[in-house]
């Protein structure tokens, strides 16, 4: 199944400050998650956080396999999953026919 993650800095954190000191293990720890095929695509929100594409067998295996990684560990991040369903709402232009 995929699932959208969404990864943002807790509330009062000071982002760049707090995640500097884990920046290399993160990284490295999102690189393995990549090898592996759980993280199938990664983007920046455009300022601190993440957003990433999964695969996973459910919800749950995503977000033990998330629970992992030093940002979240150390609740600097908090993150939200959200399953991602085929969009079947194009059959309305075929309704009919």
């Amino acid at each position: 199944m995929k699932l959208l993650a969404i990864g943002r800095p807790r509330p009062g954190i000071d982002a760049r400050a707090s995640i500097a000191p884990h920046a290399r293990d993160e990284v490295a720890a999102l690189w393995q998650m990549y090898r592996s095929g759980l993280v199938r695509e990664i983007y920046s929100p455009g300022g601190p956080g993440i957003v990433m594409v999964l695969e996973a067998s459910s919800p749950e295996e995503a977000k033990a396999a998330l629970d992992g990684l030093p940002l979240l560990a150390n609740d600097i991040v908090g993150i939200e999953l959200i399953p991602l369903q085929p969009f079947t709402a194009l059959t309305v232009l075929f309704e009919g026919r």
